[in-house]
């Protein structure tokens, strides 16, 4: 087990040797394979915010925990900075639009306070690239009167993270001709500078940094086959120098079996459409989410980094799970359903739970304490004000829950659903019931299904992925 205190080089002392000891976290989590799965989602607040035609998208949360923001798709919606100082009424504090032809898939706080950054990415021929930096109290920036202090001339970007301690961003570069993990100076947020591309050169798809163990999470999500850059899975690289990230090891999925309904039947994985990767912040483990749109969803993969007998240089698969209602998607009428999409890890105590904004399943949750039996033990379908909502420019099967992120200082889960806005969760150690993971006992109606709009098979490519 990784002590979270120490940092990558400490880190890797104590990885070795535990992996010396063979397995002994593995052992230790089999005895725990009778004691009942928990992890149930206690709702505290939700908001539409404006409501503005476009539908959101992420949702993060800042290091206090007292604000949150949520980026936009289609329409003019732009950015969102939500106040969470009472969490059980999530308030819009402004909102910077966007036009119609740009989309901010992603948005994210900078260390210091007053600053969040928003993704660009072209929603027609006339839209932009990039990433904006907006000012709400850093400088002539105000929460209620921002301004957009500068942008990052970048490609079309998809997901950003900022460094959690140092004035670094990193950003995802799906172009085919350059690839990889970009590195950005904004120590002067006014002018930021582009440090270099780092990592293998292929389609980069999201990255998330654990600053205490100097390790950022990189998810390849593949690309061309017939190119030499095509990369699909999980890459793990070392930050210690934040500005020269350096690769330590991977999990590729060439050559591991794809996706199939007999898999989904038996509960098996796939490796397919690396999406996304987080970090357990007590154990040596990574979460990898795969998303995969129509046929067989894509599911949970939990990776062993140095809780038993994986390694940072070679990362070991040891639990898999799909969401609770996984079932082949119809094409033309399901896009997306029922995929695993962005997730965080809550530890409490003896009890480690996965939360997921999982498309249509809403916020669901599993029992990953023991990482070779990761359970689905709780779901809450993301309905609430439903028919009052008008965001969404597409027809849509609503819920369409896009992201949770965990603030442990005030042990609060924001989650945003594209056409329902934000809500604010509470995961506990509880036992699960056997309703729970079905999303029924007021946690919306026919488990999501069949629920709201049916969706224009027509406009299967508008949503994209998130």
């Amino acid at each position: 087990m990784t002590d979270p205190r120490y940092g990558r080089r400490t880190a890797l002392k104590l990885l070795g040797a535990t992996a010396a000891l063979g397995g002994v976290g593995t052992a230790a989590a089999r005895r725990q394979e009778d004691k009942p799965k928990k992890g149930r989602l206690k709702k505290l607040g939700h908001s539409l915010l404006s409501d503005p035609p476009g539908g959101y998208t992420e949702g993060s949360i800042r290091s206090d925990g007292q604000y949150g923001v949520l980026g936009s798709f289609l329409g003019e919606g732009g950015s969102f900075l939500v106040d969470l100082s009472n969490p059980r009424d999530p308030t819009e504090v402004h909102r910077v639009p966007s036009s119609a032809d740009t989309r901010n898939a992603d948005v994210k706080f900078d260390h210091r306070d007053g600053l969040y950054y928003r993704t660009q990415e072209p929603n027609n021929e006339v839209g932009e690239g990039g990433i904006e930096l907006v000012d709400y109290g850093w400088g002539d920036g105000t929460p209620e009167e921002p301004v957009v202090l500068s942008k990052l001339e970048a490609d079309p970007t998809h997901n950003v993270f900022a460094h959690p301690e140092e004035p670094v961003l990193y950003a995802t570069n799906e172009e085919e001709a350059d690839g990889g993990l970009e590195v950005w100076d904004v120590s002067d947020p006014a002018a930021p500078s582009l440090v270099g591309s780092f990592g293998p050169k292929a389609d980069l798809h999201d990255v998330v940094v654990d600053p205490e163990r100097d390790y950022a999470h990189l998810a390849f999500i593949g690309g061309d086959r017939d190119e030499d850059a095509f990369l699909d899975g999980y890459v793990l690289m070392d930050v210690s120098d934040p500005m020269a990230p350096e690769e330590v090891g991977r999990f590729d999925y060439e050559s591991r079996p794809d996706y199939t309904e007999k898999r989904l039947g038996n509960g098996e994985p796939g490796f397919e459409s690396c999406h996304y990767a987080d970090y357990d912040p007590e154990r040596g483990l990574v979460v990898v989410g795969d998303e995969i749109g129509l046929g067989v969803p894509g599911g949970k993969h939990v990776l062993d980094i140095g809780w038993g007998d994986g390694t940072p240089e070679e990362p070991k698969h040891v639990g898999f799970t799909y969401s609770p209602n996984a079932e082949v998607m119809d094409e033309g009428i399901e896009f997306l359903d029922w995929t695993t999409h962005n997730h965080d890890i809550v530890p409490k105590g003896d009890t480690t739970i996965l939360v997921d904004g999982g498309y249509r399943e809403g916020v669901w949750a599993a029992d990953i304490s023991d990482p070779t039996d990761p359970t689905p033990t709780d779901r809450y379908a993301t309905l609430d004000k439903v028919d009052e909502a008008n965001g969404m420019l597409i027809p849509e099967n609503p819920p369409v829950a896009w992201s949770a992120d965990y603030n442990r200082k005030r042990d609060l889960t924001l989650v945003a659903d594209q056409v329902t806005g934000v809500y604010t969760f509470r995961a506990v150690p509880k036992p699960s019931s056997p309703d729970d993971a079905g999303g029924n006992e007021g946690r919306g109606n026919d488990n999501g299904r069949g629920n709201g709009r049916n969706r224009d098979s027509g406009k299967e490519d508008e949503r994209g992925h998130g």
